[in-house]
């Protein structure tokens, strides 16, 4: 297929559309030598050094169509918390969020049953991060006066004493 030099990653889409009776407009990427091309075709002969005149195997892959609808509304919220929610933090299985609130404390809900776990009692100042071990089985929470509190979200109990 002969194809015109100022053809580009945006007009070729609409050649392989046609080329395929595509109904809808589908977007796809396009690779020569396993390199994608960025540039139109013209543009890419010239700066490799090759003749219009040679054959130029092109690939093309079609790319994931993404339908992304805004968030209007809130879907459901998790009640207890008597002061704002200074950060929250999915389980890495995302079964458990884990919270922290302005009032020293943090705490655990369960996601399927959309219900608060435990409130942890533990720090002396605002609770402003937590993360999750990778396996699941511990959460360290960080207070703004720099201590740690390694938790138990299976009991909601401090495993061992503070850091400072």
């Amino acid at each position: 297929m002969y194809i015109p030099q100022t053809a580009g990653p945006l007009q070729l889409p609409q050649l392989v559309n046609k080329f395929l009776n595509n109904e809808e407009m589908l977007p796809y990427s396009f690779y020569v030598s396993d390199e994608e091309l960025l540039v139109p075709v013209g543009t890419y002969l010239e700066k490799n050094k090759m003749s219009v005149e040679k054959v130029l195997s092109t690939v093309y892959q079609q790319q994931a169509v993404f339908r992304i609808r805004p968030v209007n509304r809130c879907s459901q919220t998790i009640a207890g918390h008597a002061e704002a929610v200074l950060c929250v933090s999915f389980s890495p299985v995302g079964k458990q969020l884990a919270r922290a609130q302005v009032i020293l404390l943090s705490g655990f809900c369960d996601l399927n049953t959309e219900t608060p776990l435990f409130t942890c009692k533990g720090h002396k100042n605002w609770v402003l991060s937590i993360a999750w071990s990778p396996d699941g089985k511990h959460l360290v929470s960080g207070s703004k006066s720099g201590e740690l509190c390694c938790w138990n979200p299976k009991k909601g109990e401090l495993d061992g004493n503070p850091l400072t």
